[in-house]
């Protein structure tokens, strides 16, 4: 575990303090925008038990990023989570697909790929350092391809997007939640980039206990999982 704690202030020594989080990205909030159509408030599926009123706010990466994201990003707001969605980036482009002439070229367009995406995780980043909130950043959870050799390549380039994730949240001293970690089990997927219903409320558990501990302790880099 790594652990390296800001001199900070503290915001408060209970979990009360956590009264509206603003989810920025499209991994976590697009799975909880599938719980949107089901009755009740998002929050209580999200995390089961929790006493208090609190609320959630989700913003796409993509909405986020232009001159007017702090205008957007609600007033009220006392935390910030960044969880970006990679899968089916992935899947979606040609990385895994395409035909190399040689491995040196498929990690080179890999790398090329993981600049961009780690230029969208500083912007990010930043967005949450001027709003001068508590912020914890999640990686991103593994692919569950049911065919090994797909399963393998996948979980490979994936890597190189974490590790990226890793990098940037170490260099903002910011606290890191290890999706890979806390969802590891079969029953935790839906779908081979999907999360399921106990998935999500595991990841929804860590992002909470996270957020907790960057409440008490102030900032500081340290992985949850």
């Amino acid at each position: 575990m790594i652990a390296e704690y800001g001199t900070s202030t503290p915001v408060a020594n209970d979990a009360s303090c956590i009264r509206h989080v603003v989810l920025i990205g499209d991994a976590l909030g697009e799975l909880a925008r599938r719980l949107q159509q089901e009755p009740g408030p998002v929050e209580s599926k999200l995390v089961p038990g929790r006493i208090g009123d609190w609320k959630l706010t989700m913003l796409p990466a993509g909405d986020v990023i232009k001159p007017s994201t702090l205008s957007e990003l609600p007033d009220d707001g006392t935390h910030i989570v960044i969880s970006i969605e990679g899968n089916r980036a992935i899947e979606r482009s040609d990385l895994l697909l395409g035909r190399p002439a040689s491995y040196a070229e498929a990690l080179a367009r890999l790398s090329l790929a993981a600049d961009q995406f780690e230029a969208v995780v500083k912007a990010l980043i930043r967005i949450s350092q001027a709003a001068c909130l508590p912020t914890v950043i999640c990686t991103m959870w593994l692919p569950h391809h049911p065919e090994p050799a797909r399963q393998r390549a996948a979980a490979a380039a994936l890597a190189i997007f974490n590790d990226r994730i890793f990098r940037c949240a170490a260099e903002a001293r910011l606290a890191i939640v290890d999706l890979r970690s806390v969802c590891s089990d079969d029953d935790d997927y839906t779908g081979a980039t999907l999360l399921s219903r106990g998935g999500l409320a595991k990841a929804s558990n860590a992002v909470w206990r996270a957020l907790y501990e960057v409440s008490r302790r102030g900032s500081g880099t340290e992985v949850f999982c």
